[in-house]
């Protein structure tokens, strides 16, 4: 009983044994890849939104009221295109009220005007009188009398001239008085119809029918057509690496496959506070980029933004997830005659999809793709994938 006991025992380990020889030596299956070489670029991802260059806000400039807004926010609009109408009811009344002044001083310069030179011509006409009288009286032709009356004559027209040129200055001072305030008057009334200052499109119309306005209140926001950029809030962190003048992808939904090349144009020199929709607190700096003319995008779109901070072309290549860090150094499983070597390998740059390779292998040798996996030196391996 005791020796079958043994030969029990004995066959059990003999299968064990042979159950793990047959583990050990059948080969894994696993996916692998070649390294390859190609171009990769490194960078930082973002969210951005796009925002008008050039925006013009038109504001009130007094107590109006709005009759008419014949524009939507979003239209395109044309230089000189009406955007507005107000009405102002205690202006148009001053108006009224100087416009007739100013007719009647206009009247009145003209009445005095007239007169003026009706007496220069009779004053002149005087003078030739008197200048003939004095031979006469000399000759003894005329009296005294007579001749101190020609003068008399010149001396009272001279002094009525004299007047009405007075009166004709203050009525003309009076006239220039008016129309300066009637022109102010009507510059005021003029800013009442708001027109567009360029082409462009209208950004922003907080602008309603019947709504009642103050100076300063804005009317309507304006943005010059195709000129346009994108602002993007990188991390300070990340904002090591970027600078003035990197290329852009930018990408949106709205673009569809299509994307974008633009430039890194300015980045704001101070960091500003932002809560990050978990609800963290960070620093982010503000990233100002170009954007080419586009008939889609408009300002408040939303748009994804990849800053390409480094690139490498004719690099070897390998998929991130074929690369595991272990104890500070990065290992690749490179597959040779069927079974595992574990390779310590250099790394560069990444895209977060493929990263650099500076050591370690070499362009054509299968790797295995998924570094995560329970792999030894040594192991054997069937390969599927690698191309």
């Amino acid at each position: 009983m005791k020796i079958n006991k043994l030969k029990m025992i004995a066959a059990a380990t003999a299968a064990v044994v042979a159950l793990s020889l047959y583990i050990f030596f059948r080969p894994l299956e696993v996916s692998a890849v070649a390294v390859v070489r190609g171009t990769i670029s490194s960078g930082v991802e973002e969210d951005g939104y796009v925002q008008a260059i050039d925006d013009r806000n038109l504001y009130a400039t007094q107590n109006a009221r709005i009759v008419e807004v014949p524009v939507e926010a979003g239209d395109e609009v044309s230089r000189g295109q009406i955007l507005v109408r107000m009405t102002n009811p205690d202006l148009d009344a001053l108006l009224a009220e100087v416009r007739a002044y100013s007719g009647q001083a206009e009247k009145s310069v003209s009445g005095y005007a007239a007169a003026v030179a009706s007496m220069r011509l009779l004053l002149a006409d005087e003078k030739r009188t008197l200048e003939r009288s004095r031979p006469l009286f000399q000759a003894g032709a005329i009296s005294r009398t007579e001749l101190e009356q020609a003068s008399l004559r010149v001396e009272r027209i001279g002094k009525d001239l004299k007047e009405a040129e007075a009166r004709l200055a203050s009525s003309a001072e009076l006239r220039k008085g008016l129309r300066d305030q009637l022109g102010e008057l009507e510059k005021k009334s003029g800013e009442l119809t708001l027109t567009s200052p360029i082409d462009g499109y209208v950004l922003n119309l907080p602008a309603k029918e019947d709504q009642v306005v103050a100076p300063g209140d804005l009317v309507v926001g304006l943005a010059v057509r195709n000129e346009m950029e994108i602002r993007a809030d990188v991390l300070s962190d990340a904002l090591g690496s970027v600078e003035v003048g990197q290329h852009v992808r930018i990408t949106a939904p709205v673009l569809g496959g299509i994307a974008l090349d633009g430039r890194v144009k300015k980045i704001y020199p101070l960091a500003e506070e932002k809560i990050s929709p978990l609800g963290v607190e960070q620093r982010r700096v503000p990233v100002i980029i170009t954007l080419p003319v586009t008939g889609v995008l408009k300002p408040g779109y939303e748009v994804r933004v990849f800053i390409m901070t480094a690139r490498r072309d004719n690099a070897l290549l390998l998929p991130v997830e074929s690369i595991r860090t272990e104890d500070g150094s990065k290992k690749a499983f490179k597959v040779s005659g069927g079974k595992i070597r574990v390779t310590t390998v250099k790394t560069g740059i990444t895209d977060r999809r493929m990263v650099e390779i500076l050591g370690g292998l070499e362009e054509g040798d299968i790797v295995v793709r998924d570094a995560s996996l329970d792999i030894q030196e040594g192991q054997r391996v069937r390969t599927s994938g690698a191309r």
